[in-house]
């Protein structure tokens, strides 16, 4: 089977570094894997990753350029390489598509829970959807086979766009991730975040505001960067806790796999997150985890089941859980070993990209004759 991956750049996030183990692991299962990046923002390191059995094409397309000229490259190359599938990570690309048959072999993987509008713009729009267009969903009400990387996004998808999805969950190397030892805080709890700096939506201020309510008992490191970093750094003076928070940026999966077993407790504060990938790595890395309510995350813990969740938005909620962890951390780890096992049955890499290549399968043949399967995740 051919498979053509198109997202739009390729920098460091959990998305890309997903993406890049995705499309490994679909070659290692013996299909030809292409990979298409639009914009000429990559990073090398992330392009050396994909294994010999992935073939890449950058198309160069200046970021935020309003030109029409990749739109012809792109259809050249996928008429070239013919592809059984067509994997959009991002359902904007779909408009870009001018033959009927790579617009009937693809797939589109909404990341992220829905936003803005499936279509503005008429005609213009079509043509150039990059002036149009707004948030995630942008045309995916016209592609044939969507995927959801949570029960969320999926519910989400249907109730406000009348969309069905496929439920996928995102996939991780779950075999690289040094394993915490069993061991008990020494000191300080060693909390860190891996995300984004996204206050609004990540919720980064909420963790802040707790270091500071816990008075020195935590020290906190935020692994990312983002838009919010100056924000961020003037909420760490404002408050004064710079010797108990750190925004330490944005750092490679290699070292992640290698340091997340470093901390005592995995926080993810996200006012709304469809997923939540990097809470899967923390449980990979069997570092207890706590995540706010009604999002992406708490379904990857299955509730309190694999870790803890705090009421969204609420600081003294989430100081209070902190408390709770730190003062029963034998449960903390009881819990950590149970995901760890869970993690690695579900979450694993290998799993995402055989489901996915048993679905794109399903969406082959004449248009609208594409077999729905759904999986059972236990």
């Amino acid at each position: 089977m051919k498979v053509a991956h198109i997202f739009w750049s390729l920098t460091y996030g959990g998305i890309e570094t997903m993406l890049v183990n995705i499309a490994n692991a679909q070659a290692a299962d013996g299909a030809e894997v292409h990979v298409v990046v639009i914009n000429d923002l990559y990073k090398e390191e992330l392009i050396r990753a994909f294994d010999d059995g992935v073939t890449v094409h950058l198309l160069h397309r200046k970021y935020r350029s309003k030109g029409i000229g990749f739109i012809f490259r792109l259809n050249r190359l996928l008429m070239k390489i013919k592809p059984d599938a067509i994997h959009l990570h991002g359902s904007r690309i779909y408009t870009f598509l001018w033959r009927k048959r790579l617009s009937r072999v693809a797939s589109a993987t909404l990341h992220d829970l829905p936003t803005g509008s499936v279509r503005r713009g008429g005609l213009a729009g079509r043509v150039f959807p990059f002036l149009f267009s707004s948030g995630n969903v942008y045309y995916i009400d016209k592609v044939k086979q969507v995927f959801a990387i949570s029960e969320a996004v999926k519910d989400e998808l249907w109730k406000n766009y009348g969309v069905t999805s496929t439920v996928v969950y995102n996939g991780i190397l779950t075999g690289i991730f040094r394993v915490r030892e069993d061991r008990s805080p020494k000191g300080a709890l060693r909390i860190v975040m891996v995300s984004r700096l996204e206050h609004d939506k990540k919720g980064q201020d909420l963790l802040i505001e707790a270091a500071k309510k816990l008075n020195g008992s935590v020290h906190v490191d935020f692994i990312g960067d983002g838009s919010s970093r100056d924000f961020l750094e003037n909420m760490v003076k404002e408050l004064q806790v710079e010797t108990t928070v750190s925004l330490i940026g944005s750092k490679t999966q290699k070292y992640i796999a290698d340091h997340l077993a470093d901390y005592d407790l995995f926080v993810q504060p996200s006012r709304w997150e469809g997923f939540g990938l990097t809470v899967a790595e923390a449980m990979a890395a069997r570092v207890p985890v706590l995540v706010s309510s009604g999002q992406g995350p708490a379904e990857v813990t299955c509730g309190d089941k694999y870790g803890w969740v705090f009421e969204n938005g609420n600081v003294d909620d989430l100081t209070n859980k902190i408390k709770y962890i730190y003062n029963h951390y034998d449960e903390a780890m009881e819990k950590a070993n149970n995901a760890l096992n869970y993690v690695r049955d579900i979450y694993d890499v290998s799993v995402t990209a055989r489901i996915y290549l048993d679905l794109y399968r399903a969406n082959q043949g004449p248009e609208g004759t594409g077999t729905l399967i759904h999986y059972r995740y236990s």
